[in-house]
């Protein structure tokens, strides 16, 4: 039995539906997912109506994009209680603030020349969540640009003349409202930090896990923060960050196959899935 602890749908910025996602790892072989969109719960409902159907387990998930000491620092949560009020709350109001700043890059693009409406990228997206790789997948479309990495480097990404920047929680903040939740705050992918020595302060405050299974994980990679991990008595964790083959470039389904044992683990650490247990 594997799993695949990382995967994003069309509720934030994958290329496929819930049900879609959870069909597709099914078809690769995974026993197991979880599905951590950016910011929202919107896809969780539907994932776990497809759990039963394609019988499959499913984690509800998420993945907040946190800022600190001036880089991107990313943190899984598991088994959250999505249907929590305060929760909900603070997810809907971090989901105006990023439509928000969805709106001002798409002026900065119009007045570059770029003619690029809400409407135009609403065709790959919902209102719900508006992220920055729907509006260069409408710059595709409309050939300003020939891929979303085009659009990235000479128009929205960091730096870039329509770069807007965005309200984003600390990754503190993340664990705090994880872990309220009854939830378990993972570190997401840390071989992509700038600076790994915030792994450290992160356990102090409640971290629970790390990502060491990923993607774009080299194998020292894995081997350094599998050290990192038992210094500081942190919990495997590992998924292929999966959005759809239009957004990776490939198909990462199937590249990561953690072992359940470590889900095992996951679940001790749960409180909300040990209170559903009872």
């Amino acid at each position: 039995m594997f799993a695949d602890l990382h995967m994003h749908s069309k509720a934030s910025d994958g290329t496929n539906s819930p049900s879609e996602v959870v069909r597709l790892a099914k078809e690769h072989g995974l026993s197991c997912i979880s599905l951590t969109d950016h910011d929202t719960v919107d896809g969780l409902e539907e994932a776990m109506e497809a759990s039963s159907k394609y019988e499959i387990e499913v984690i509800p998930g998420i993945e907040f994009n946190c800022y600190y000491q001036n880089q991107e620092v990313h943190i899984l949560g598991y088994f959250i209680n999505y249907k929590d009020k305060n929760f909900f709350e603070k997810l809907e109001e971090m989901k105006k603030l990023r439509n928000d700043r969805a709106k001002a890059i798409l002026k900065k693009l119009n007045e570059l020349g770029i003619s690029i409406s809400i409407e135009d990228v609403l065709e790959f997206t919902s209102e719900k969540f508006i992220g920055r790789p729907h509006i260069a997948r409408a710059m595709v479309k409309k050939d300003y640009v020939e891929s979303v990495k085009e659009a990235f480097e000479k128009y929205i990404g960091v730096g870039a003349p329509a770069y807007v920047e965005r309200y984003r929680i600390t990754p503190f903040e993340a664990i705090n409202l994880i872990l309220e939740n009854g939830g378990v705050p993972v570190l997401a992918h840390p071989g992509l930090l700038q600076d790994d020595s915030i792994i450290e302060e992160l356990a102090l405050k409640g971290l629970i896990g790390i990502e060491i299974y990923h993607s774009k994980h080299t194998i020292e990679d894995v081997k350094k923060y599998l050290n990192k991990a038992k210094k500081y008595k942190l919990i495997v964790t590992g998924g292929s960050d999966f959005h759809g083959i239009e957004v990776d470039g490939r198909d990462l389904l199937g590249t990561i196959k953690l072992d359940y044992e470590y889900v095992k683990i996951l679940k001790s650490k749960a409180k909300n899935f040990v209170e559903i247990s009872k």
